[in-house]
């Protein structure tokens, strides 16, 4: 069985259009249960704090991960800045706990969402690999 740090490093090692065809299946998984989560807004708010926290476990926003956000969900520029406006620390804590109230199957497909968002900059900082051990747990 592989360590979590090969399992990463197999992440970042995957070309590029690997990882944006693993976050969007991920994605598609989620978002039954983050609409069950936030009907109210669809599940968007749920699937986007998931993303936020992904891109916001190290501080850094690359222009990788830029790019990478565009490539899964289709933002432009713009919606982008909105959408990093929504973060605060409080993100990482739900997405947290909400890997731990679901299934396994759930909590597969929010791994591998994060995990491909932290790998596409072709590095996995310190703070992120804490955050999948986070989740993880």
């Amino acid at each position: 069985m592989a360590t979590l740090n090969e399992i990463l490093q197999q992440y970042v090692n995957a070309d590029y259009e690997t990882l944006v065809a693993v976050a969007q299946k991920a994605l598609v998984n989620l978002m039954p249960v983050c609409k069950q989560i936030d009907p109210d807004n669809e599940g968007v708010l749920m699937a986007s704090s998931i993303i936020l926290a992904a891109i916001g476990a190290d501080g850094v926003l690359t222009a990788k991960e830029r790019q990478f956000i565009t490539d899964v969900i289709g933002l432009g520029n713009e919606a982008i800045d909105n959408l990093l406006k929504l973060y605060n620390s409080e993100v990482t804590t739900l997405v947290d706990k909400f890997a731990d109230t679901m299934s396994s199957d759930i909590k597969a497909d929010t791994l591998a969402l994060v995990t491909a968002f932290a790998a596409c900059d072709e590095t996995i900082s310190r703070e992120e690999t804490a955050f999948i051990r986070k989740i993880m747990e």
